[in-house]
């Protein structure tokens, strides 16, 4: 009896988005002791995000058995797919009874940025710029700000403009060396779960069977899957003879 042929998948190969995270990471090691617990309880594990190594080997694989048709990772005998809960217990944020970040304000309230970020009116809109289609800080001014509070000792100050860098450049990514308005807006609400399981979605979706660049928060995505993985037994004893691809 003729053995049936087994289907090859159809693979795609995509990059994987990851700005420089060294000037973000020096100023994290000034959050520590009692700072850190301030931090970690006002805005959740964004350091264990910041501080991870975003390896591209096992995403490149997992966005292989993205299913389009069911929004999901369908593998041969069971399907994956992120939830609101997981991604706000592996954040260590809750999600608020809120309507959720829908889109950009078309007006930028300079004042609510400024009191979010502990800044002046004026340091805001002196320092307010364009890069390509967005509006927003440049990351080099916020560190540069950030620093200056570090040395005053500062922390509340220092932590929100932390927080805010840590959203414009690991959870929401968008152009280079730049926090966009976007980013600012959702780290004012304060609920970013929604957004960012909305728009890890989104940059898979649209991406699919095409390749090319994935822009999201990889760190989040990478640990959500890490964290299905087995921790211990013969899948970690030979790790190293195992390919992911």
């Amino acid at each position: 009896m003729a053995s049936v042929p087994e289907l090859k998948r159809k693979t795609c190969t995509y990059s994987f988005h990851r700005e420089p995270l060294t000037s973000l990471i020096e100023l994290s090691n000034f959050v520590t002791g009692g700072n850190q617990k301030v931090f970690v309880d006002q805005y959740g594990d964004l350091l264990t995000l910041l501080r991870m190594v975003v390896d591209p080997v096992p995403l490149q694989t997992l966005l292989q058995f993205y299913d389009p048709d069911l929004r999901c990772f369908t593998f041969q005998d069971y399907q994956l797919t992120p939830t609101l809960e997981e991604y706000s217990i592996l954040m260590n944020v809750p999600i608020k009874y809120q309507v959720p970040f829908l889109d950009v304000p078309k007006e930028v309230d300079f004042r609510v940025v400024a009191r979010a970020l502990h800044l002046s009116i004026k340091e805001v809109s002196d320092n307010w710029k364009s890069s390509g289609d967005v509006v927003g800080l440049p990351l080099k001014y916020l560190v540069r700000m950030a620093k200056e509070e570090a040395k005053k000792g500062n922390w509340e100050a220092f932590h929100a403009q932390l927080a805010t860098m840590i959203y414009g450049v690991v959870l929401f990514p968008s152009m280079h060396n730049f926090v966009d308005l976007a980013a600012v807006t959702i780290f004012i609400g304060g609920n970013p779960v929604p957004t960012l399981l909305a728009d890890t979605y989104y940059a898979i979706h649209n991406r699919h069977g095409k390749g090319g660049a994935i822009r999201c928060c990889l760190h989040l995505l990478l640990k959500w899957f890490l964290s299905l993985l087995p921790v211990s037994g013969p899948f970690v004893d030979a790790q190293s003879t195992h390919k992911w691809i």
